[in-house]
């Protein structure tokens, strides 16, 4: 199971520091994150961390939950 820092930390390292920042003063919730990273991955606009494809693979189970699944995150506090 994957907990809301784990979440947090992939998706800051994934979109950056700065745009992380600013999306989530703008009231970004965890299902907008999923979807920004979807959107940025598909245009191939994410940062390239050492550990994308950890933090994609845990991005992708949350968001397949979301999507597929019951419409809730399943994140740990």
């Amino acid at each position: 199971m994957t907990t809301k820092a784990q979440f947090d930390e992939a998706a800051q390292r994934l979109l950056g520091e700065e745009k992380y920042s600013n999306l989530l003063k703008s009231g970004y919730s965890r299902p907008d994150f999923c979807r920004e990273i979807a959107q940025d991955e598909f245009v191939d606009n994410l940062y390239t961390p050492p550990t994308k494809e950890a933090d994609l693979a845990r991005i992708r189970r949350v968001a397949a939950r979301l999507w597929k699944g019951d419409g809730v995150t399943g994140l740990e506090d």
